[in-house]
């Protein structure tokens, strides 16, 4: 599931990789734009269906969660594409993009039928067919990454282009539901399939609230530069400057999954010692990886971001303020929460987090402009970091401290100074701009293995 994951986020960063070189920077910003509504919507309806079903998969017969899993995914599917449609003038408006009404109305049946193809990672589970997930899912990226790319490449326009990645999705779906329909021996009677669905609409609820706060509370940023800058070139710049680089977030993010599931029966249990000896492991593992990484591309971020995307040099205030956020994203205050149950504790606090964020960011875009709404998007993570350290505290006794990297993280206060000392010395003094990028990079990556061998042997 993990490698299937990767997949989507390989072909997600070629395919922006391949338009930035291919459309300048207005029409990408304006093709970003629509794209926000589905950053929302999309998380919050595919893990909702994903999140049940995994539930609920254990309390009832496979015919009758197969036969659930399809009408949810077609009911949260038409909902979705329901309030693109409907509401296609309205978001194009808040906007500041009216000319691609049409283009959100198009992108409505794409998010919708993307909702629906939610299903194939617990379909997948469900008939025991982990392996084909990692095909299936690599397949349809790479289909879907020429679905998006070729029409920009032969000049189409952005709505055209919606219309033509549709069939992506749709394919998908019609497949699921072949594969679906073959592993269900009989249809469930009506008031078993009716008692499941309700049971599962129910439980699903709570995992949408927390989602959706979560997502919001990440996205706020960009809605507040696209209602507020008319002009779709900054919009791109600011869009490519919140990447981040992919790969880190997915890691930080597998991590904390792989923590609610490995540590969640002793947490429950009251077992809270021997896991907060194992996530200081993992967290000051995941630092002394990071943070090396994390200095070199705060150093060189015009040379990444040209690497990456070919240019987008004034992106480099944005992108290096994401980059501290990464060093939020190790520790894992709510991982442990949602290893305790309390996803509605941290769904409180996701939505703190975002009323934070959104006014915040109001604040600083009218004081300094593209960059505040990013510092706003830090400042209220951290906001959400302390306030779950704070919680834990509190509830279960469970120190920061006892969390929170410890002596592990010491050889950094040494390397770390001299190495970021290096790279600004070689880039901004001697002007040995690409040696000096390719030489510290290769310094940081042997000193955060070396870091994390010699932690190994303690």
């Amino acid at each position: 599931m993990s490698l299937s994951r990767y997949a989507a986020i390989v072909m997600a960063l070629a395919a922006a990789m391949v338009l930035t070189r291919l459309l300048d920077e207005e029409v990408y910003g304006a093709y970003r734009k629509v794209w926000l509504l589905y950053g929302v919507l999309g998380p919050a309806f595919v893990n909702t269906l994903a999140g049940t079903l995994y539930y609920r998969a254990k309390t009832g017969a496979r015919d009758t969660v197969l036969s659930v899993n399809l009408a949810l995914g077609l009911s949260y599917g038409v909902l979705t594409a329901l309030i693109g449609g409907l509401f296609a003038g309205f978001w194009a408006s808040q906007l500041n993009i009216t000319e691609l009404e049409t283009a959100f109305r198009y992108f409505a049946l794409y998010m919708g039928l993307s909702v629906f193809a939610g299903i194939a990672e617990p379909l997948f589970v469900s008939i025991r067919r982990k392996k084909w997930l990692v095909g299936y899912s690599i397949t349809y990226n790479i289909v879907e990454f020429f679905l998006i790319v070729v029409p920009f490449y032969l000049g189409m326009d952005i709505p055209t282009v919606f219309l033509i990645m549709s069939a992506g999705p749709a394919i998908r779906v019609l497949l699921l539901v072949i594969l679906a329909l073959r592993h269900i021996d009989a249809l469930p009677s009506r008031p078993v399939f009716w008692a499941e669905l309700s049971q599962s609409m129910a439980y699903g609820k709570g995992i949408f609230l927390l989602t959706i706060a979560a997502v919001a509370a990440v996205q706020v940023d960009k809605w507040v530069i696209g209602i507020f800058f008319e002009d779709d070139a900054r919009y791109a710049v600011y869009e490519i400057g919140a990447k981040k680089i992919p790969f880190i977030t997915a890691l930080t993010a597998a991590v904390g999954a792989s923590i609610v599931s490995e540590y969640a029966d002793k947490l429950r249990a009251g077992a809270f010692a021997g896991a907060q000896d194992e996530l200081r492991k993992v967290s000051s593992r995941l630092s002394l990886l990071l943070i090396p990484a994390v200095v070199v591309l705060f150093v060189f971020a015009e040379e990444v971001l040209f690497v990456l995307f070919g240019g987008y040099r004034d992106s480099a205030p944005v992108f290096r303020i994401y980059l501290l956020t990464v060093l939020t994203q190790l520790f894992f205050p709510h991982s442990i929460l949602l290893g305790l149950g309390r996803s509605d504790i941290t769904a409180r606090y996701s939505v703190v987090e975002f009323g934070f964020n959104l006014v915040l960011s109001i604040l600083l875009v009218s004081w300094i402009g593209l960059a505040g709404p990013a510092w706003a998007t830090m400042l209220a993570h951290v906001l959400y970091i302390v306030l779950l350290f704070m919680y834990c505290k509190k509830q279960y006794d469970m120190s920061p401290s006892r969390i929170m990297p410890g002596k592990a993280l010491l050889p950094l206060l040494v390397s770390m100074p001299i190495l970021g000392f290096a790279a600004v010395a070689l880039k901004y003094g001697a002007g040995f701009i690409w040696p000096g990028f390719i030489l510290t990079t290769l310094v940081a990556g042997a000193t955060g293995l070396f870091h994390v061998w010699k932690m190994k042997n303690w």
